[in-house]
């Protein structure tokens, strides 16, 4: 399959048959995660996602350190022909809620309770309706009509997407808009640069050409999934 979208990565990830597509670290273990549990997760998120009434073009963020749920609601965002808004973990309250106010996201993921409290502490300043939280924790009360545990619809919902949602998916063309990445390091407020499908996949094709990449090589996710080279070496390497 030539790469001219981000979600033909998805496709070819999911579609073989590989026990260990991802790993991630748990009580000091590194645990597998095969194509068939990516696919049954991304599945079941944009299952989700679309309950909620995100469609093509909407703007949907994530508040996380890496780990696979990162990946995962990033894939279904962009199946959805949403855009994905990556927000860095370490940012204040302040700096958040304008990331949040000025790409006009209105579904959050977020990693930890921690994470959940920043975002609920600045809810009002933002357009924002719904968060998604990939701990497994007890919804403080007064976020209970807000909040939604991500494995609590990951791994009950459909085991691959519906043949018309897969086919949207598929339409989805590379001046596509896929993601909203704001600027870090620089002075003033951040910026938000609108990278396309097209923008993304024609640099992962282009890089691969120069490196060696083949089956069974194991990559550490380290920089953040927020920044584009992290996302671009992680959607590399599943491709």
């Amino acid at each position: 399959m030539s790469l001219t979208t981000l979600n033909d990565i998805f496709f070819v990830a999911a579609e073989r048959n590989l026990d260990r597509a991802m790993l991630y670290r748990d009580a000091g273990k590194w645990l597998p995660i095969s194509s068939s549990d990516l696919r049954r997760n991304v599945a079941s998120t944009v299952g989700a996602l679309q309950q909620w009434g995100i469609k093509k073009g909407d703007r949907v963020a994530i508040l996380s350190e890496n780990r696979p749920e990162w990946s995962t609601a990033d894939f279904a965002i962009l199946l959805l022909g949403a855009v994905t808004v990556p927000v860095y973990a370490t940012l204040t309250p302040e700096q958040t809620a304008y990331t949040l106010s000025d790409s006009g996201s209105s579904v959050i993921f977020v990693s930890t309770e921690h994470q959940l409290r920043k975002v609920h502490a600045i809810l009002s300043q933002t357009q924002v309706k719904k968060i998604v939280v990939m701990d497994h924790l007890q919804i403080p009360s007064d976020l209970a009509s807000t909040c939604v545990l991500m494995d609590a619809f990951m791994t009950q919902g459909p085991l691959a997407l519906d043949p018309q949602t897969e086919s949207r998916a598929r339409s989805i063309q590379p001046d596509d808009l896929a993601t909203i990445i704001y600027t870090s390091g620089t002075t003033g407020t951040s910026k938000g640069a609108m990278l396309n499908h097209g923008n993304l996949a024609s640099n992962i094709s282009c890089s691969l050409l120069g490196f060696d990449m083949r089956p069974g090589l194991v990559s550490v996710s380290f920089l953040p999934l927020s920044h584009v080279t992290a996302r671009h070496v992680d959607l590399a390497l599943l491709y």
